[in-house]
């Protein structure tokens, strides 16, 4: 057993393996802590696995390369192994870094990256995670499913953030009225269905542009408007209105059965035709 200690290798990889053993305990011991303390979703395992992974890696060098000078020349040898070994575990590490330094996302917000959208739920080294939403993406309700994605597909793919700005988005709905309904009135109700939806959740329009204003986005109008189009049987009436990023199918839902309740006794009649919705 001496000579084996004796032995100056053996003896490096008994002090790595400790080391990282402790590292591993301690990170483990951060990550519960902060998540007792904080009542919210916390990202602090992301910063810890980071920061773990990043002092593991300078011990090693100081523990078989005694010293910081050859550091440069281990990083090279390191990256270069890597880039042979596997591109793609080396592209979801700078992945990870890219979504920690350019913020894309953090925990619970809504996303859609490389054909999924969820909600995210955890975010590591090498993939986050996505609580999976329905078959509209970032309008619909959560599956149930969970999702592992890539930290690469930032890198190449356009990632869709619905809960970042002001938490609102711009929702469309169409309504066909038939030929021999008062479109006129059937607008006024669209809009007065909105109005109502606005005073019932608390939403203030203009706390919602100084928000976005805030994050350097400009709209000349935030208010509901409908246009309106000719269809087959009848007039067709699109709303286009702002909502919570994460309530759209409930909004609509309450504007269309508002809608519906007042439309008889103003001289409004649904056409037999309706477009088609997504989802």
């Amino acid at each position: 057993m001496k000579e084996w200690f004796s032995d100056p290798y053996v003896f490096k990889v008994v002090q790595s393996l400790v080391l990282g053993v402790v590292i591993f305990v301690l990170a483990k011991i951060v990550v519960v802590i902060s998540g007792r303390k904080s009542k919210r979703t916390s990202e602090a395992s992301f910063f810890v696995k980071y920061a773990a992974l990043f002092f593991f890696g300078v011990s090693l060098v100081f523990i078989w390369l005694d010293g910081v000078g050859p550091i440069l020349t281990a990083l090279t040898i390191v990256a270069a192994a890597l880039t042979l070994v596997s591109k793609e575990l080396l592209l979801n590490f700078l992945g990870s870094f890219v979504i920690l330094w350019r913020e894309l996302f953090g925990i619970g917000d809504r996303v859609y990256v490389g054909g999924s959208s969820g909600d995210v739920i955890d975010k590591g080294i090498l993939y986050f995670t996505l609580l999976e939403a329905g078959q509209t993406g970032l309008t619909g309700h959560s599956t149930g499913r969970l999702i592992k994605v890539p930290n690469a597909l930032v890198l190449t793919m356009p990632v869709i953030n619905a809960t970042r700005g002001a938490g609102y988005v711009w929702n469309e709905m169409s309504l066909a009225v038939s030929r021999d309904s008062d479109w006129e009135a059937a607008k006024g109700l669209l809009l007065d269905a909105v109005d109502r939806y606005y005073a019932e959740e608390a939403i203030d329009l203009e706390r919602i542009r100084q928000v976005f204003e805030r994050k350097r986005v400009f709209f000349k109008k935030l208010t509901p408007r409908v246009y309106m189009d000719v269809t087959t049987g009848g007039f067709l009436l699109t709303l286009r209105y702002l909502c919570r990023s994460r309530l759209i199918r409930e909004s609509s839902d309450v504007i269309v059965s508002q809608f519906v309740r007042a439309m008889d006794g103003a001289g409004v009649k649904l056409a037999e035709e309706q477009p088609e919705r997504p989802g």
